[in-house]
């Protein structure tokens, strides 16, 4: 049965919040545990640098638009529904990756995947933001972002392992395994129905009523584009200086570890400084650590540049949800979490193909962007 939305905040429960982050977890857990081999499965196959770019931007280009109209599709099948459409789908498309024969088949198939996958976020941002009072919210996503880092930990530690051990195709069939695991984990999610079937309509009264929010969501997608280069092309430029695929794979779990130490970290400063305090410090020790990928060459020193990088700007994301979800009226919360990962995926779908491009004159290059940004 679905119900209409609640108009009041939900009882926070820990219980309940640490269910979310499980999600979140396997959810992205299954997407990094094929960034280190999807470069080079790409190149392997004999894909150009414009297409490594173009195809893994195409899952981001895919979730921008479902994002954006996701709120439509929870206020007709509900939000846990929505959840679990997304974990599905997820599976039978990382699965299909592999054995996509075609050009046209690899960009479909992430095209698919990312239309599926967009169904996630709005709805476990939302839920999460909705967990407690507003002053509790530092709190709530530091927790639900440490989840996050976990599965940024294990993911590239996996798929490296796999690809390294069996092949290129080993983490795909993994991270459809880590979705369907998820699925029993959708129950948590409440099954409301949003009562904004319009979703341009929504997302036209929240900039109306906050103004800010707009500024907020192209400052992630200045964030997102820097990312999205480290991780595909990071693995090309290790690489094609000697690193081997379980190396790449521990480079970006670094990252990871670096990620989860601050989150920790700031749960327990959460009543004396919030992340979104932090934002532009970690911007500018993101886009350094970013800038000096293509002048390293060897293990140790990607590895710790990465760390660095990862823990310098591990802030951005909890910092802008938190300040995106504090501006943002309750009911158009969806949206508002919808508009949030639409405008990073936005970056993800920028950073590659840009990236990409330039790559055309050598991988090095493509780190270019990221000190602009």
């Amino acid at each position: 049965m679905t119900l209409p939305v609640s108009p009041v905040q939900t009882v926070s429960t820990p219980w309940r919040l640490h269910a979310l982050g499980f999600i979140a977890m396997g959810s992205i857990l299954a997407i990094m545990s094929i960034s280190p081999v999807i470069p080079l499965y790409l190149d392997q196959r004999g894909l150009p640098p414009l297409h490594v770019g173009g195809i893994i931007g195409a899952m981001s280009l895919a979730l921008i638009v479902t994002e954006v109209l996701a709120l439509g599709v929870t206020s007709r099948v509900g939000r846990r529904a929505a959840v679990i459409i997304g974990l599905m789908g997820s599976a039978v498309m990382f699965a299909w990756f592999p054995l996509a024969v075609s050009l046209a088949g690899l960009y479909v198939t992430r095209l698919a995947l990312g239309a599926v996958r967009g169904m996630l976020w709005p709805v476990t941002f939302a839920e999460v933001a909705e967990a407690g009072p507003l002053n509790r919210r530092a709190g709530l996503f530091s927790i639900f972002w440490l989840y996050f880092g976990v599965g940024q930990l294990l993911g590239p530690l996996i798929g490296g392992f796999l690809g390294e051990q069996f092949s290129l195709r080993a983490p795909f069939f993994a991270a459809a395994l880590a979705s369907l695991v998820m699925v029993p984990a959708a129950a948590i999610v409440r099954p409301v129905r949003d009562d904004s079937p319009n979703p341009l309509r929504s997302y036209a009264a929240l900039l109306s009523r906050a103004p800010s929010v707009r500024r907020m969501f192209l400052v992630t997608v200045m964030n997102t584009i820097a990312y999205g280069i480290l991780t595909t092309f990071l693995p090309l430029h290790a690489a094609a200086n000697g690193l081997s695929t379980a190396e790449i794979g521990l480079i970006f779990t670094g990252g990871g570890v670096a990620f989860i130490v601050v989150q920790a970290v700031l749960h327990r400063i959460a009543d004396r400084i919030t992340a979104d305090r932090l934002l532009i410090p970690a911007y500018v020790i993101r886009g350094l650590g970013i800038s000096l990928v293509p002048l390293l060459t060897s293990f140790p020193a990607l590895f710790v540049v990465t760390f660095l990088g990862s823990l310098g700007g591990a802030a951005i994301p909890n910092g802008l949800s938190m300040r995106i979800s504090a501006r943002s009226p309750r009911e158009h919360m969806v949206a508002a979490m919808g508009g949030f990962n639409a405008a990073a995926d936005l970056g993800f779908f920028l950073g590659p193909v840009a990236g990409g491009i330039l790559a055309g004159w050598g991988v090095k290059w493509a780190f270019a962007i990221a000190p602009m940004v």
